[in-house]
């Protein structure tokens, strides 16, 4: 393959993981709706160590770093809570 098939291949992979990321925050908008109805609260330390343990796990089972992983899944929770935040009104 060439450098721009190449470079068009990651450029399709990147549409598929900000696709994946919508289709995430759309789940936590759900979610921001269940905890409203239960009175739970958006942020759940236990929850998120479990996520990134897990993400680590499957990192290294993929043979990808963890580190960087759990970065970009801290990331992820947090924009997922700042979401439910807005989504409850409690900027």
């Amino acid at each position: 393959m060439t450098l721009d098939e190449l470079r068009a291949d990651i450029e399709s992979v990147d549409l598929e993981i900000i696709r994946l990321i919508r289709a995430r925050m759309d789940i936590a908008i759900k979610i921001a709706e269940e905890k409203e109805t239960t009175g739970s609260p958006t942020r759940d330390p236990e929850r998120v160590e479990v996520v990134l343990s897990h993400v680590e796990r499957q990192a290294e089972q993929s043979g990808i770093d963890p580190g960087p992983i759990r970065n970009i899944f801290t990331t992820l929770i947090r924009m997922s809570e700042d979401l439910q935040d807005k989504k409850r009104g409690n900027q």
